[in-house]
């Protein structure tokens, strides 16, 4: 019994977490490795569900069904979250006198494209970096320290072509 409990809290986990992963395979396109996933998704599922289905009246399988699910779903985030799946636009917008940021992030080897704007409070200069994800948070940061005044938007492109893309 109670190996039929820890393979049931097991199973749900591991449907659960591979149901994340898919579902933002989804939304970023990629069909093919998510419709993948999926077979073994709704395999464990379905083997799961069956042992608790017929035992509807035990209130331990059906807790212990539901637990899984639960702690699934914070694995399956935090999981979704070390792969870091995809890319970042890190959009920033800077004083002008603040140019030599550019150079700074192009020399450490961070693709930056650059344009002016105007602003509330005068001239501005854009930089778009699209980078990959694990690394927008330590761009961002570097960005901050050098400039903590700037206005930072990270946003995450569905599909894009061409440019120069860092993939360290």
């Amino acid at each position: 019994m109670i190996y039929q409990l820890l393979f049931i809290f097991f199973a749900r986990i591991i449907d659960v977490s591979l149901g994340t992963v898919r579902m933002i395979l989804v939304i970023r396109g990629d069909r093919v490795l998510a419709s993948i996933i999926g077979f073994f998704e709704i395999l464990v599922y379905t083997v799961a569900l069956g042992m608790v289905v017929g035992s509807l009246d035990d209130p331990v399988k059906l807790t212990v069904f539901c637990l899984g699910f639960s702690l699934g779903v914070f694995c399956g985030s935090f999981l979704e979250e070390r792969l870091a799946l995809g890319y970042r636009l890190v959009q920033v917008t800077i004083g002008r006198e603040c140019s030599d940021l550019a150079d700074e992030l192009r020399e450490a080897g961070y693709p930056v494209t650059t344009w002016e704007a105007v602003g509330r409070a005068g001239p501005k200069l854009v930089l778009n970096i699209i980078i990959k994800r694990n690394l927008a948070k330590k761009v961002a940061d570097r960005i901050h320290e050098k400039v903590p005044e700037a206005f930072i938007v990270v946003m995450e492109p569905k599909q894009f072509t061409g440019g120069y893309i860092i993939k360290k």
